[in-house]
């Protein structure tokens, strides 16, 4: 009798977070609260339910489309490619406000075999105008450096380098080391971008001055966070200040 196959299990709880608690996020946008039965009617605040959820290839649409209003940079295929990794499952994510695509936020990791300390890198924040100052950008940024800390165990595995991709031939993914430490681009004269990565713990380290090739200015300041952490009131076991 042959032997069972040996299958190893791993995580998908993220592919679809549970509820934000909206009340802990400042609700100060366009659907803060409205009248019942017209303009005269009893004033409400609606308390709509907000989610995350993974990047796939079936949502990438809806990434490229948020992206295109809100940004103004034009992203390769191959950004759109690499932000699909399945070792970011758990950092890229799309929010969805009233069950409506409104933001993402992609990063990728760096330096994680390098000598220099491995660092999350925000690449893309992106929300839609009408659903900003609701805190779904900081829901998204929060997710990232959480994920980033505490890297999913087992990791998903991964599709073989060739041939079919099925179930049989997935490899078991090494484990990730934990990343404390992430950086953001921010455009100079972007205030309000560096007002808000100041009020997540980001500080300047300094200034790429031909970091936009197509935008002007040029200059960018480098935002570090030197401590995800400290900064998410997590001790050195990971436990709740």
């Amino acid at each position: 009798m042959a032997p069972a196959a040996v299958t190893t299990s791993y995580s998908t709880a993220g592919t679809v977070s549970s509820p934000l608690d909206l009340d802990a996020l400042a609700a100060r946008g366009e659907h803060e609260s409205v009248r019942l039965n017209g303009a005269t009617g009893r004033r409400v605040s609606p308390k709509p339910k907000a989610t995350l959820t993974s990047l796939t290839v079936n949502n990438a649409g809806t990434l490229r489309k948020i992206n295109a209003v809100v940004l103004p940079i034009v992203y390769s295929e191959k950004f759109y490619k690499d932000v699909l990794d399945p070792e970011l499952d758990e950092i890229n994510k799309l929010v969805y406000y009233a069950d409506i695509p409104v933001g993402a936020c992609c990063s990728r990791l760096d330096n994680l075999s390098g000598k220099e300390a491995p660092t999350l890198t925000i690449l893309t924040l992106a929300v839609l105008a009408p659903y900003r100052s609701q805190g779904l950008g900081a829901a998204l940024v929060t997710q990232a450096l959480r994920a980033a800390l505490h890297p999913t165990a087992p990791p998903p595995p991964t599709p073989p380098a060739s041939g079919p991709a099925t179930r049989a031939a997935l490899q078991p993914a090494p484990p990730r080391k934990p990343v404390n430490r992430a950086l953001v681009h921010v455009q100079v004269g972007n205030d309000a971008a560096r007002r808000f990565y100041e009020r997540l713990g980001f500080k300047e380290a300094g200034v790429n001055e031909t970091y936009y090739s197509k935008m002007d200015p040029r200059a960018a300041w480098i935002l570090v966070l030197d401590d995800i952490a400290a900064a998410l009131g997590e001790g050195a076991n990971g436990d709740s200040k």
